[in-house]
C-alpha cells in the first residue's frame, strides 16, 4: 500500500533527490515579507534550510504537535518556509487572507483556537534572532496521520459567510499527487504562481505539486501583468497557472505571443472562461487552456481536463480516487443517454455531488454545516449545478444558491452571462437576480467593457433578444469599472447585490 506523505515529506522527498536544483525563483522585492532574501534564487537545499530555521523557532514558541497556528503573510519564501515548518511539526496551518482586517485575523485566531498569529512582523523577529543559527533537525517522531487535519482554508464566501474547511494529510496528498500526473509536471519545469498561496488552488494545485515534482515555483507575490509577462520571457516558464481574468486581459490586449513562446502547458480555474475566449487563445497562441473543477472543500480538484481527456466547454472526468454523480432535486442520479437532444438540456442539470480522497474533513467546529454538506453515505453537495454528458464528461452551468426564480422559471445566470459575453463590446460580464413584485425575481446584469469601445444598455439589449427567452432576458443593465472578485478570482456576487 501507497504510503500517505505529508506536506512537509512531500517537499522533502524532493529536498533529498534534487537538492541542487531550483525550489524557487521568488520575483520580487528583496526584503518581501519580512524575509531577508539574499538572492530571488532558491534551490532546494535553500529552502529546505530556512524551513529547519522556522521549526525550529516555532518550536521554541512553544507551538507542539496538534496546535492549529495562523499564517497570514503575502506570497513569499517566507510563507512557504512556514507551512512546510508547520507540517513538520505535525502541527496544523490555518491560512488567512493577509488582506483581512487585524480585527478580523485575531477573531479568527481565536475562534480557531490557533496559539499564534504569524503576520509579517511576527515571521521577521522569527527567523532573524539566534535561533535562525540552528538548521539541523532531528527526524519528525510524531508526525500527523492521514486522517488528520492538516490545513484549515477558508471557503469563498461567494453565497454566505465564510467556513473554515479542513484538509486532511490523505485530502493533500491525493489531489497534489493527481495533480502533478494529469498535469505533466516534470523537475524540468518552471511554474509560474502568482495565485495567493493561501487559496486551495495556489497552495495545493500549484505550489506543493510543483514541489512534490521537484519542478521550480517561479512565485509572484500578485499578480502584476506587465511583471508577469517579462517574468514568463525571462525564466523561460513552460507552466501557466490562473485564474480566467488573466487570460482575458491578455486576449483583450492582443498581448503579443513572444512572451507566451516557452509556456507548453496552459491551466485555469477558480472561475468560468468562455468557449469563445478559450478558442480564441487557441488560435492567437496556439495552445490549449485546460481546466479543471472542485471547491476549497474538495482539495480543490475533482473533475479535471487534461490532454488525453479533453472536451472543449467541458470541466472533464472525475481524477483518479474520485466519484462525481449529478442529481435531481429528488436525490436521483442525472446522466444524458446515448441519443439525447440539446433541447432536452434542461432535464439533465442537477447539483454535482463528489465522494472520495479529496473530501474534506468537514467545517472547522462547525458539525451542523458539515452534516448539512456531506451527506450519510459521504457525498458532498457542491451546491453547483451542471450535468453529465453520455462520455462522462461533466458541464457547469451554474451556482444552485445564483439560481434566479423568475415567475417559477429556473434561470441561470451563467447561461445568461455567456450569452452577454458575445457582443465584441464586453470584457466581462455578472448576473443577479434582483427583486421584482410581480415576477418573484429578475435577471439584472453588470458589465464591465473594454477599453476605448463603448456600448449602451439599449443596444446590449438589442443584441440579447434573440439569444434570450424572455425570462432569462435582463431587465437591467448597469456598467461597472471592474467586477468585484475575491482573491482566487472569483466573482463576489453577494457584493453586487449590495448594489
Amino acid at each position: 500500500m501507497e504510503k500517505i506523505l505529508t506536506a512537509y515529506e512531500m517537499f522533502g522527498r524532493s529536498a533529498r533527490f534534487y537538492k541542487d536544483m531550483p525550489a524557487i525563483i521568488f520575483e520580487s522585492t528583496p526584503t518581501n515579507g519580512g524575509f531577508p532574501v539574499v538572492s530571488k534564487n532558491w534551490t532546494y537545499r535553500d529552502l529546505l534550510r530556512h524551513i529547519n530555521i522556522f521549526a525550529h523557532a516555532l518550536a521554541s514558541s512553544g507551538v507542539m504537535h496538534g496546535d492549529k497556528v495562523c499564517l497570514s503573510l503575502p506570497n513569499s519564501p517566507n510563507l512557504i518556509a512556514a507551512y512546510f515548518a508547520l507540517s513538520k511539526l505535525g502541527a496544523v496551518s490555518i491560512m488567512l487572507n493577509p488582506a483581512l482586517p487585524e480585527e478580523q485575523k485575531n477573531n479568527i485566531a481565536k475562534e480557531t483556537g490557533s496559539v499564534i498569529l504569524i503576520d509579517e512582523d511576527t515571521a521577521k523577529n522569527m527567523c532573524t534572532g539566534k535561533l535562525s543559527a540552528r538548521t539541523d533537525f532531528p527526524p519528525d517522531n510524531n508526525p500527523l496521520c492521514p486522517e488528520d487535519a492538516s490545513a484549515v482554508l477558508f471557503s469563498s464566501g461567494t453565497t454566505g459567510e465564510q467556513k473554515g474547511v479542513e484538509l486532511t494529510v490523505k485530502n493533500i496528498f491525493h489531489n497534489v499527487k493527481y495533480t502533478s500526473v494529469l498535469t505533466g509536471m516534470t523537475p524540468a519545469d518552471k511554474i509560474i504562481c502568482f495565485i495567493p498561496l493561501t487559496h486551495c488552488f495556489g497552495l495545493n494545485f500549484v505550489m506543493t505539486a510543483c514541489f512534490y515534482t521537484g519542478a521550480t515555483l517561479v512565485l509572484h507575490e500578485k499578480f502584476d501583468p506587465n511583471q508577469v509577462l517579462n517574468s514568463l520571457a525571462e525564466n523561460q516558464v513552460s507552466m501557466f497557472f490562473s485564474s480566467p481574468p488573466a487570460y482575458n486581459l491578455f486576449l483583450e490586449k492582443e498581448t503579443d505571443p513572444f512572451y507566451f513562446s516557452s509556456v507548453r502547458y496552459f491551466f485555469y480555474a477558480a472561475a468560468p472562461l468562455s468557449v469563445e475566449a478559450a478558442l480564441k487563445w487557441k488560435e492567437h497562441y496556439g495552445k490549449i487552456i485546460y481546466t479543471g473543477w472542485g471547491l476549497t472543500e474538495t482539495t480543490p480538484c475533482a473533475t479535471s481536463n487534461h490532454p488525453s481527456i479533453h472536451r472543449l466547454g467541458s470541466i472533464g472526468k472525475a481524477i483518479p480516487g474520485v466519484e462525481v454523480k449529478v442529481l435531481d432535486e429528488n436525490g436521483k442520479r442525472l446522466k444524458m443517454p446515448v441519443s439525447w437532444y440539446k433541447s432536452d438540456l434542461r432535464f439533465y442539470q442537477g447539483e454535482i455531488c463528489v465522494r472520495g480522497a479529496n473530501v474534506m474533513k468537514g467545517y472547522l467546529n462547525n458539525p451542523a454545516e458539515t452534516a448539512k454538506a456531506i451527506d450519510n453515505d459521504g457525498w458532498f453537495h457542491t451546491g453547483d449545478i451542471g450535468y453529465e454528458d453520455p462520455d462522462g464528461y461533466f458541464f457547469l452551468t451554474d451556482r444552485s444558491k445564483d439560481m434566479i426564480n423568475n415567475g417559477g422559471e429556473k434561470v441561470w445566470p451563467a447561461e445568461v452571462e455567456k450569452k452577454i459575453m458575445r457582443h465584441p463590446a464586453v470584457l466581462e460580464a455578472a448576473v443577479i437576480g434582483i427583486p421584482h413584485k410581480i415576477m418573484g425575481e429578475v435577471p439584472k446584469a453588470f458589465i464591465v467593457l473594454k477599453e476605448e469601445v463603448s456600448a449602451t444598455a439599449q443596444e446590449l439589449q438589442e443584441f440579447l433578444k434573440p439569444l434570450l427567452t424572455k425570462n432569462q432576458f435582463p431587465r437591467e443593465i448597469e456598467f461597472l469599472e471592474k467586477l468585484p472578485r475575491n482573491p482566487s478570482g472569483k466573482v463576489l456576487k453577494k457584493e453586487l447585490r449590495k448594489k
